[in-house]
């Protein structure tokens, strides 16, 4: 058997044996994830299940609570909509899963901080583009769990041991080719099929997906673009020669981001991440 079909077959094991969420949440996902997906019947299933009712408010309360007076589930969806709450909870149980799953991986922390920093990254971004709060927030966990696909990679391939970095910002673009000549498969490829084993919002997905490749030919992907877009967020760039190298610029431009927004961007998510510090 070749490397790349034994590699292969490694990761399609690792994700055929991620955990699966409760029931009631991967219900509640499920419900969610079609694109016919109702808000009431969501709303619905989730104040008809006391148990679920009750930890959802809790993770919002957790989550929001420092900005937000969220009393009750109806309080929380009118803060911030009915769908970054499903994707959110969803979110939690993942972060579970992967700190049980992957927690051969000796570097773990390095992927969390990551993970972390662009989540902060999505939403800055997709306030200054003047999005609504229940769309950025989506964007948001989609940008916890962008990288996802890197871990199974690691694990599959055998390097436990190796730092879970992420890419250089000159190799935002052409990493996933490099990945695919390499292994057969990229880290995006992966990362998608894991977000929809556990039934994530086709946002994240797509997401999760595009975000080395948000400009592929004329095919846009914006939550491809937030999530590429942020990393350049905590980079050291103050010439901006990075941001004008590649496609990123072009990718600016289609996120209808100004020089100035992105300068703005960067002393928010500066300020953001120095606060919680």
């Amino acid at each position: 058997m070749s490397k790349k079909r034994e590699l292969s077959r490694k990761i399609t094991e690792i994700i055929g044996k991620l955990p699966l969420f409760p029931r009631d949440i991967d219900r509640l996902l499920a419900v969610a994830v079609k694109p016919s997906g109702d808000n009431t019947e969501i709303l619905r299933l989730i104040e008809s299940d006391v148990g679920l009712s009750t930890e959802l408010l809790l993770l919002a309360r957790s989550y929001y609570g420092t900005d937000e007076n969220i009393e009750t589930i109806g309080d929380a969806v009118r803060c911030v909509g009915i769908q970054p709450l499903v994707q959110l909870i969803g979110m939690s149980y993942a972060r579970s899963a992967i700190q049980e799953e992957f927690a051969a991986l000796k570097y773990l922390n390095e992927y969390v901080d990551h993970s972390e920093a662009i989540s902060i990254g999505c939403r800055i971004l997709a306030e200054i583009c003047g999005m609504e709060r229940e769309e950025y927030e989506v964007y948001a966990v989609a940008g916890l769990i962008h990288d996802i696909g890197r871990l199974a990679i690691m694990v599959a391939s055998n390097r436990t041991s190796a730092h879970v970095l992420g890419t250089l910002w000159d190799k935002m673009a052409s990493v996933v080719y490099d990945e695919k000549a390499a292994l057969g498969t990229n880290h995006c490829d992966v990362g998608m099929q894991i977000c929809r084993k556990w039934n994530f919002s086709p946002i994240i997905q797509e997401g999760v997906l595009r975000h080395h490749t948000p400009l592929i030919n004329s095919d846009f992907s914006l939550p491809g673009a937030l999530i590429f877009t942020s990393h350049f967020l905590s980079a050291s760039d103050p010439s901006g020669e990075i941001l004008s190298t590649l496609s990123a610029a072009e990718i600016v431009t289609r996120l209808k981001l100004s020089a100035a927004d992105f300068d703005k961007a960067r002393d928010i998510y500066k300020s953001r991440t120095e606060n919680s510090s």
